[in-house]
């Protein structure tokens, strides 16, 4: 136990010397990641300093998941949709209350146990996050969208499949829980898929942004009558 203390302890603290400048993506070339290839779930922006989509493969019933439990570096697998680790024998073990699945989860474990390994004519494989929540895009037939946390369509914001590789839906998305809490006051700048516009104003001040429509540092910014002269 002493020995798995100090290597856990070691890795964990490794990671506090991993730090990912600003242009740490700026040569990476990222592989394509999708629901057809990747056997599990697709995690946006998962991969090392968050520059590539990344795949989180399943690890069935009784497989070890020590390695889910290590902090810093991106996870690559996780125990399956029924599944949990175990924090005691770090084995994944199958849920004794199905009802504590979320959603996406849900739906999901219908999904695998339903095709039996294979594909079924307009069955929809759903996108879930590592929480068992829906990612705010899905895809069914030639049509992606967005959807909240629990999978509710948000209306307005839909392209072609083959249009919407950079399709994100993080600005429906956050729009759409903002509206919930019944706030208002604040605008988001959405493209009509649902992506973050590359710039937000808040008040009469814009700025660029990133994808997840946080401001770039350092970006100029102004007033937003002059919006058009931003270049972001």
């Amino acid at each position: 136990m002493k020995v798995f203390l100090f290597f856990l302890s070691a890795v964990c603290g490794s990671q506090a010397f991993i730090v990912c400048p600003p242009d740490a993506c700026a040569t990476v070339r990222c592989a394509a990641v999708t629901a057809e290839n990747c056997d599990g779930v697709v995690k946006q922006n998962g991969g090392f300093c968050g520059c590539c989509d990344s795949c989180v493969s399943y690890l069935a019933e009784g497989e070890s998941c020590l390695a889910t439990l290590f902090l810093g570096m991106p996870s690559t697998a996780d125990c399956g949709p029924v599944l949990h680790c175990n924090m005691h024998t770090h084995k994944c073990v199958a849920n004794t209350n199905k009802r504590t699945l979320n959603p996406c989860a849900q739906e999901l474990s219908t999904f695998t146990a339903t095709q039996n390994g294979l594909p079924l004519l307009g069955a929809h494989k759903p996108l879930c996050d590592v929480d068992g929540y829906y990612q705010p895009k899905q895809c069914a037939g030639s049509q992606c969208y967005c959807v909240s946390k629990e999978g509710h369509q948000i209306e307005g914001y839909t392209a072609n499949v083959w249009e919407a590789q950079h399709m994100t839906c993080q600005c429906a998305r956050d729009q759409y829980e903002y509206m919930q809490t019944g706030l208002i006051g604040r605008l988001f700048y959405c493209t009509g898929n649902g992506s973050y516009q590359n710039y937000q104003c808040m008040g009469d001040v814009c700025r660029c942004t990133d994808a997840d429509g946080n401001v770039v540092a350092n970006s100029h910014s102004v007033s937003i009558g002059q919006i058009d002269t931003l270049k972001c």
